[in-house]
């Protein structure tokens, strides 16, 4: 369903404040003790709400986590995020909006809402998204509307489909604040109508991530989303997730190589087989996506490329670790190089300044932030896009290059309202898009492959500027 000027400006109307430190992800922890450590969740291959008045984001007692806005232009927070499971079958996120602004907002002007949909959850070790359940419109699974006043609250539930009991925490990400890891409980969720709809349209799917290099398109696919456990038959949501690379493919002749991997569970001779057979399967759907001009290649790896160890340092058995390693990788080669990201504009020239926040390892993936201010007296154009573009890089986004190759952002394979794991909308200011006002401070984040381990700097691009941001890679 395309996306039309009115409802990106309905969507992206609203934007967020005051940049909290980071820890967690890019959020803050109301109790360090017991939330926001790094995403690594273990995985195996085995057998009508109405508005409450809230205390300033300071005094607020908040059990879960607290995130803080995208930018400085309004301040909105999100407290006491929880991540609570209901029943065998759904994952609830609950929290309360705070509205620090002298205006009225509503959940709606953000988009989040059951239309809108501005929101998502990843298991980062086993690389799979999740959406809200339920189409969108009024199916969707999100606490009904509500207007929220200035120096208010209202409590907030969307409701996901569950994921595997090994996992322990969630990336969280809500448009207009920044992302943040949140356990996950098995404490009663607060009742809400959200909790008590339909449980079908379940949007999940693998995380699509690209890297570039020279006439090479790298992209790794996640195994445990595709494919039935210990099997090569591939799972629902795994055909369109293979066929969504399509749109990601600049070349349109060359060679495809299907690399398929496992862990090391299980004898070697079978992991062997499974490998080989789960690449098989993958390359006999991308062949159909991608046309003829290529010339197809499978191989399997077993167990005997792991990207990261099976096991822990004392040599107990890693789920996480194992997660990470059971992937198909696609590699495709022609003779064209890969288009470069766009450049041109320098951001001083722009009245802006930009400087790297961060750039993480959280379980395969790097989690970047960058801080744009702008400085001067008068607001500042800054163009980004998330909505409905080509599943290619635009304006405004990130992109990270290092030894081996351009780091472009992660995507999902289901459609949404926004294509990649990153800042989800231009709304940096209210009313207003693209705009970053005088003296404010916008972070741009984005969610990458990591390169391999021995990658210990990068360099961070805005796509449309010639900036090249240096950048250490931390694991903390």
């Amino acid at each position: 369903m395309p996306m039309t000027d009115m409802t990106r400006s309905v969507a992206c109307g609203t934007a967020l404040v005051l940049a909290l430190s980071a820890c967690g992800a890019l959020g803050r922890p109301a109790q360090p003790s017991a939330s926001a450590k790094a995403p690594d969740a273990p995985a195996q291959e085995d057998p009508s709400p109405t508005q409450e008045e809230s205390p300033s984001p300071s005094e607020s007692p908040a059990e879960g986590v607290v995130t803080g806005p995208t930018s400085s232009a309004l301040p909105i927070e999100g407290l006491n995020l929880r991540l609570v499971r209901s029943g065998e079958n759904e994952l609830a996120l609950q929290f309360e909006l705070f509205n620090g602004t002298d205006d009225e907002i509503s959940l709606g002007t953000l988009g989040l809402d059951s239309r809108e949909q501005l929101i998502t959850l990843v298991d980062l070790p086993r690389g799979t998204a999740y959406g809200l359940i339920g189409s969108s419109g009024p199916d969707g699974r999100i606490s009904a509307d509500v207007d929220i006043e200035p120096g208010g609250s209202a409590p907030v539930t969307a409701v996901f489909a569950a994921p595997p009991k090994e996992a322990t925490e969630m990336l969280v990400v809500l448009n207009g604040l920044r992302p943040v890891t949140v356990p996950i409980t098995d404490a009663e969720p607060a009742d809400d109508p959200a909790l008590h709809g339909p449980h079908n349209k379940l949007q999940v799917g693998p995380l699509v991530c690209k890297t570039t290099g020279g006439t090479r398109e790298a992209f790794r696919l996640p195994s445990d989303v595709l494919f039935e456990f210990g099997s090569s038959k591939l799972s629902p949501s795994a055909k369109s997730a293979i066929e969504a690379l399509r749109g990601r493919v600049s070349a349109s002749s060359g060679s495809v190589t299907v690399d398929g991997h496992t862990d090391a569970i299980g004898g070697t001779s079978d992991n062997q087989t499974l490998s080989e057979e789960r690449a098989a399967a993958v390359s006999q759907v991308l062949r159909p996506s991608l046309g003829d001009g290529f010339a197809y290649r499978t191989k399997g790896h077993g167990e005997g490329e792991p990207v990261v160890p099976n096991t822990k340092p004392d040599g107990s058995d890693d789920p996480e670790g194992r997660a990470q390693n059971r992937r198909v990788e696609v590699r495709i080669d022609s003779d064209t190089t890969v288009r470069a990201l766009e450049t041109g504009t320098d951001l001083t020239d722009a009245g802006l300044q930009a400087r790297v926040e961060s750039v993480r390892r959280l379980s395969g993936y790097l989690l970047a932030s960058v801080k744009v201010t702008n400085p001067g007296s008068q607001a500042a154009s800054l163009e980004y896009e998330n909505h409905f573009t080509p599943k290619e890089l635009t304006s405004g986004q990130l992109s990270i290059a290092a030894q081996n190759g351009r780091q472009e952002l992660c995507g999902f394979a289901e459609p949404t309202y926004f294509d990649f794991v990153g800042t989800m909308s231009a709304s940096f200011a209210p009313g207003k898009l693209d705009t970053v006002p005088a003296g404010a401070e916008v972070t741009l984040w984005g969610l990458f492959p990591a390169p391999s381990a021995n990658v210990t700097s990068v360099k961070v691009q805005i796509g449309g500027y010639d900036q090249a941001l240096p950048a250490e890679v931390t694991t903390s």
